[in-house]
């Protein structure tokens, strides 16, 4: 199978090779499976070469006939020798540092690089590259966006009353695997980088802080996997957060529900925090920087009786939104120092979440894609409280 045309593949190459020459990077070698799968359409075991000028070489370990029958560009058998030999035109040879392990590094530069060349680091030129989506990625995120959508109607329907956060987590996931196509995986950058597809926490082991980088940690069923499911059983709500995901695309979504109506402060809670997510989704428009989102929901946050719990209690995260594609935390994001202006065509999941000392977490989330100057949900809008409220 095919996924993307060659015309759409060079025209990736193209715009990364641009970047490359304005860094003064005479070729780049990447061996992650997010790379290689942007850049050929396939993931097996290789490197893939991208010169700053001319075409780039998928040389692979495993399997190569696969290879050839995914990539439309040239694919040729991994061989040292044939590799240093692309590379002897080229001084500069760039790497992705934030996702190459030292053991790579060094084969790289012992067996592949040619004499008196250097490796730099093209983490960033890599990461805005993938920045901007092509008509034919936002495609396979809306794909994905519907299987969100779905799961979580479906959520309404399988609760159970008496039923445990960790069996409605099994619930969901087995409906978005057997029912929508959801192949059970999803890719997140950089090392110690894990998570499920679906975060389902209740009660206030939810509150419960941890070593991830998302807003919601959760106590876990062990410290061995210290997050999301404790076993608890479900009482006055539940939150699910989950990554649809098609074809190596994902998107990004969050709802709370409650059980039975919920007490006066929460259901304020619960639609300031909606209302806050469309403020600041208006707000970012073309130009706008990562900083300057972030500077304008925090002073809004200012004014609120929950800004103590927004984003975390003790240990909070320090963004509200991440860029979102073949990687899940892709640029741009929302965030404080983060100069990098919005465009069309980009995509990003916006996740405010309120922690409530004494019941535990209220939290929404949507993938946008920006497109003729504007935020557009490819996750539906926010509901109001009385579909997100079920019978006890």
């Amino acid at each position: 199978m095919r996924l993307f045309s060659y015309e759409e593949l060079t025209q990736r190459v193209g715009r990364f090779q641009i970047r490359l020459a304005e860094q003064k990077v005479g070729a780049a070698l990447l061996t992650a499976n997010s790379d290689l799968f942007y850049f050929t359409g396939s993931v097996q075991r290789g490197l893939l070469v991208v010169p700053a000028e001319g075409t780039a070489v998928y040389f692979v370990r495993k399997h190569l006939d696969r290879a050839r029958r995914e990539s439309p560009l040239t694919v040729e058998p991994f061989e040292t020798e044939q590799v240093r030999g692309f590379l002897v035109p080229y001084s500069t040879i760039g790497f992705a540092a934030d996702v190459t392990t030292v053991a790579e590094r060094d084969f790289l530069a012992a067996k592949v690089l040619p004499a008196r060349a250097t490796l730099t680091d093209i983490s960033l030129p890599l990461a805005l590259t993938k920045m901007i989506k092509s008509p034919a990625e936002i495609a396979f995120i809306e794909q994905a966006a519907a299987i969100n959508r779905a799961v979580h109607c479906y959520a309404r329907e399988a609760f159970r009353p008496g039923m445990r956060d960790l069996d409605l987590q099994v619930a969901i996931e087995s409906y978005a695997r057997r029912e929508l196509g959801h192949p059970g995986s999803f890719r997140l950058r950089g090392p110690q980088m894990e998570g499920a597809i679906s975060l389902v926490v209740t009660g206030e082991s939810a509150l419960e802080a941890t070593y991830t980088d998302f807003p919601i940690g959760g106590r876990g069923l062990s410290p061995a996997v210290a997050q999301g499911a404790s076993g608890e059983v479900i009482e006055r709500y539940f939150v699910v957060d989950f990554i649809g995901a098609h074809h190596g695309y994902s998107a990004d979504s969050t709802r709370t529900y409650f059980i039975g109506k919920p007490p006066e402060n929460i259901a304020c809670i619960y639609g300031e925090l909606c209302s806050f997510l469309d403020k600041v989704v208006s707000f970012v428009t073309p130009g706008i920087t990562g900083e300057e989102a972030w500077n304008y929901a925090t002073s809004l946050v200012g004014a609120c009786s929950w800004q103590d719990g927004f984003m975390g209690l003790d240990a909070k995260v320090k963004f509200l939104g991440h860029g979102i594609g073949g990687e899940v935390n892709q640029l741009p994001v929302i965030a404080a120092k983060q100069k990098t202006s919005f465009e069309n065509g980009m995509t990003i999941a916006i996740e405010p979440k309120v922690f409530v000392p004494g019941w535990g977490i209220i939290g929404v989330e949507n993938t946008y894609v920006m497109e003729k100057g504007r935020l557009r949900s490819l996750t539906g809008e926010m509901e109001p409280i009385e579909e997100m409220t079920l019978t006890k």
